[in-house]
């Protein structure tokens, strides 16, 4: 179990890194189009490689708002609940990010799958590395909401 836990603390160090990472180069890029525009060639794939990065930035952000629970919810009437009822529609909400992860998993790999063989316009890699962060996000998401279910199992356990 440490070492389940071990390699879930290192997987976030790295998704947050790599977000962070990645959104400095995208910043970078974008000056470096605005600059090149102005006072020299302009960079033509460094648009292209900022829009992907962007998609990129995004669903990692998603995992890391997943993580710190900082999402936008409407929480006034299960705030309002206690309970038997308040704990179901936490597993409801549960069960929905499942099911939701569990479709962007499987189209997820479908538009890889369909479009690793499509390149990009001026960079030359295939799309599908661009749709790759969408089984990532949702095997990401799909485990931090199974992590939560398990700890709050174990809360209700120890209360019974």
């Amino acid at each position: 179990m440490k070492l389940f836990q071990r390699a879930a603390r290192w997987s976030l160090a790295a998704i947050h890194w790599l977000a962070i990472v990645l959104f400095v180069l995208m910043v970078l890029l974008v000056l470096a189009q605005v600059v090149s525009r102005k006072f020299f060639e302009p960079l033509v794939w460094s648009e292209e490689l900022a829009r992907y990065i962007f998609i990129w930035v995004a669903f990692l952000g998603w995992i890391i708002a997943t993580e710190r629970r900082s999402h936008i919810a409407i929480t006034q009437f299960s705030d309002r609940t206690r309970g038997l009822l308040q704990r179901a529609l936490s597993w409801f909400a549960d069960g929905a990010t499942l099911a939701l992860m569990g479709w962007l998993f499987w189209y997820g790999l479908k538009l890889v799958d369909n479009n690793r063989d499509v390149e990009t316009v001026t960079l030359f890699f295939n799309y599908a590395l661009v749709y790759a962060v969408l089984p990532v996000t949702a095997l990401a998401v799909a485990t931090l909401t199974l992590s939560r279910a398990k700890n709050r199992m174990s809360e209700q356990r120890a209360l019974v």
